[in-house]
């Protein structure tokens, strides 16, 4: 009876998988996504339809499939909004998550996210974007995207195309192939309270475009800076276009403004090019709390809902019509229900005044003292960039060796692996995102088994953390 009983649930279990249900086409009315989604082609939003995204959804792209071979790549599923996107959640606890559904994800698996609505404004909420080609492209658009991150994808974090004009706030833009941030024909983000570390270029600017990091004095329609600038492989901020850059009021992994300059490359590398204007610097005189780092988990069946078919699929239910102004108000709310900024600090000092005053108090009515104020919790594996010293030092670093038969045949590639080390300094997990080869990653893992980092602290107190490590592979005499 139990062998009959476990053969029936296996036959169901595989009924269930074999019924995955994939989406891909045009939604043809308003729609709500909640719970996991599966997606093998390119879905499209036309104009006028608004898809709204429930917090704590998950939207799998399967890798390297576009059943549709549409889009700006046949072979790529993508998400291309030409009406409005609604994506919010509350909070970091329950992002929503856009993702490869490989179990062995790798950077360019799908295309990305793709908005062209040049009149109404979308919305992007402590979402997680990933494994992408390119995280999210505005082009012409003016999205607002507040909280999350954009990490790990084989272009950019978030492409600004075409007089786009974003405004993009306390996000975690990191481990991008080629930039955090790509503006190009003339484009004009505005971006403030950014993390943006660990990827090949921190920002990029091409082609008459003017992205706001930071304008001193502060005003309320530009960006008020507090960007921690740091880490990137190459540069910083890359000005290639003849305009100016304003980039005042952030962080950068120097402190000494006499080292910032070798972070930036502008008309002081070559004179066809604007500045890069970065002074005044933002100083932290505080500690800054690290905010948590979701992973995005294996997936998981969701409670069945009603609207959904089966305990294997989301439920994707049209929501009630929403008149084109209440949309407007929804895209165009403030975030004062938004996770607290990347830059948020604790006072020290202030703590101690607080809990002083509260024991001559209660004592004076005779009561216990209040506690001290709790001490920020932090989230391991931090980021390099929140450490004390600002960067990852090493005790050890190996470089590969270069495999021979790719110097026989002039192959060249990368090879890029996020590293957590432990508190001792030691690596305590690795997972590959990009290879260019996999004799490349062969010998780049064998390095890196030797390497040795200095242990990380935070605020004193030790802590693991997390890098992306490069590996270039290049021969001597290219270009």
């Amino acid at each position: 009876m139990i062998k009959t009983l476990i053969f029936i649930l296996f036959i169901l279990s595989f009924s269930d998988l074999a019924a995955q249900k994939y989406f891909s086409g045009e939604i043809s009315r308003n729609t709500r996504w909640q719970g996991e989604i599966f997606i093998d082609g390119d879905v499209t939003v036309p104009q006028g339809v608004i898809l709204t995204i429930e917090g704590g959804t998950r939207i799998f792209f399967k890798p390297k499939s576009d059943v549709l071979k549409s889009g700006k790549d046949k072979e790529r599923a993508e998400l291309i909004i030409n009406g409005m996107i609604l994506a919010k959640s509350n909070s970091m606890s329950s992002p929503i998550i856009f993702t490869s559904e490989s179990k062995k994800p790798q950077m360019n698996d799908w295309y990305g996210i793709t908005i062209k609505n040049f009149y109404d404004q979308s919305f992007l909420q402590n979402c997680i974007i990933e494994f992408a080609y390119k995280g999210i492209i505005c082009y012409g658009s003016a999205p607002i995207i507040s909280g999350g991150e954009i990490r790990f994808n084989h272009n950019s974090g978030i492409s600004c195309e075409v007089k786009a004009a974003p405004i993009i706030s306390n996000l975690l833009l990191m481990g991008n192939g080629f930039a955090g941030i790509n503006s190009e024909l003339a484009s004009n983000p505005i971006v403030s309270g950014c993390t943006i570390s660990d990827n090949y270029y921190g920002v990029i600017v091409f082609s008459r475009s003017a992205p706001d990091l930071g304008t001193v004095p502060l005003d309320e329609t530009k960006s008020k800076g507090q960007n921690r600038l740091s880490n990137n492989f190459e540069f910083d901020v890359y000005n290639h276009s003849n305009n100016p850059v304003h980039a005042q009021n952030n962080i950068w992994t120097s402190t000494n403004a006499r080292g910032i300059p070798n972070v930036i490359y502008d008309k002081l590398d070559n004179p066809a090019y604007g500045d890069v204007i970065y002074l005044p610097i933002f100083t932290e005189s505080r500690p800054v709390v690290q905010p948590p780092v979701v992973i995005a988990a294996a997936q998981s069946e969701p409670a069945l809902d009603a609207g959904s078919t089966s305990q294997n699929q989301a439920s994707v239910i049209p929501p009630a019509p929403v008149a084109e102004d209440t949309a407007a108000a929804i895209a165009q709310q403030t975030f004062s229900d938004s996770i607290p900024p990347l830059l948020t600090t604790l006072s020290e000092s202030s703590g101690q005044n607080e809990e002083q005053v509260s024991t001559e108090t209660a004592l004076a009515y005779n009561e216990p003292p209040l506690p001290a104020p709790a001490e920020p919790v932090i989230q391991e594996p931090i980021l390099e960039a929140f450490l004390d010293s600002g960067k990852r030092e090493y005790v050890r670093k190996v470089q590969p060796e270069y495999p021979k038969i790719y110097l026989q045949t002039g192959t060249q590639g990368d090879v890029l692996v996020e590293v957590i080390i432990d508190r001792q300094g030691n690596i305590e997990d690795l997972r590959v995102l990009r290879s260019d080869g996999d004799l490349f990653t062969d010998a780049s893992l064998s390095a890196l088994k030797k390497f040795l980092y200095k242990p990380g602290q935070m605020s004193g107190k030790p802590v693991k953390y997390k890098v992306i490590e490069r590996f270039r592979f290049k021969l001597k005499n290219s270009q």
